[in-house]
């Protein structure tokens, strides 16, 4: 297979991964639309519309790592877990596809996902008024959003590679829930929980939306919280392949 026909397949698989999410309610409505309105409910409730910039920045920062948390984390390993339960997974090896297509797509298209929901969150906030980004800081954004997903979907992974079906969604909620509060997102935390909010991607991914909104909090280099990113996008990665290659 040339080049040409691989990326077709490749892409080909990651559009229909992306429809099948696009068609599910219980997925488009709490990671699509809850993230945008909760964060129009807090701001009207918390802000009032006169804040100074610098706040209007570290809420809807932290609304969209939010935002981009949840398609990343549930888009790939709940879906994995509960097709290798079904036998799917066994299927699809057995197709003529270009090997590791299928997971290939579920990261495109959960990462897409996490795109669309801080996309939502962004234009939310524009349309509320007192938008505290510029077109640049927007865009850098949107480019911490599909970064700052790929170690989620890589710490999904590996959740769906080693819990069942039924498991797997509670498994996640367990990382989920925590790691949205210990890292600081929507409140400044208590002095003894400060130094493990290092320990949580969310905490990264911020930081770094942060600094591309020039709001730099000093807490960590940003070229920190990148290496960390990837060396958790590599090792959750790695273990849940090699899971895969040895268990199915």
């Amino acid at each position: 297979m040339n080049a040409s026909r691989l990326l077709r397949a490749y892409l080909i698989e990651a559009k229909y991964e992306f429809v099948q999410k696009l068609r599910m309610p219980m997925f488009v409505i709490p990671f699509l639309l809850l993230p945008g309105g909760l964060y129009l409910l807090i701001r009207l409730l918390v802000l009032h519309g006169n804040a100074a910039p610098s706040a209007a920045r570290l809420l809807l920062a932290g609304f969209c790592v939010f935002a981009a948390a949840g398609p990343a984390l549930f888009g790939v390993g709940c879906p994995l877990a509960q097709e290798r339960d079904s036998g799917l997974l066994t299927l699809k090896r057995a197709l003529p596809a270009p090997q590791g297509a299928y997971l290939v797509a579920k990261t495109l298209a959960a990462v897409a996902f996490s795109a669309l929901a801080m996309g939502i969150v962004l234009a939310v906030a524009r349309l509320a008024g007192g938008f505290p980004l510029d077109a640049a800081q927007t865009l850098a954004f949107l480019a911490v959003a599909v970064g700052g997903a790929v170690p989620l979907c890589a710490l999904g992974l590996w959740i769906g590679v080693h819990s069942s079906g039924a498991a797997a969604p509670g498994v996640t909620q367990i990382v989920y829930l925590p790691m949205l509060y210990l890292s600081g997102l929507f409140f400044p935390l208590p002095k003894p929980l400060q130094a493990w909010a290092v320990v949580w991607p969310a905490f990264h991914i911020e930081q770094l939306a942060l600094s591309a909104a020039n709001l730099a909090t000093g807490f960590i280099d940003p070229r920190r919280s990148i290496t960390i990113l990837v060396a958790i996008t590599l090792a959750f990665g790695g273990l849940a392949m090699r899971r895969l290659a040895r268990a199915g």
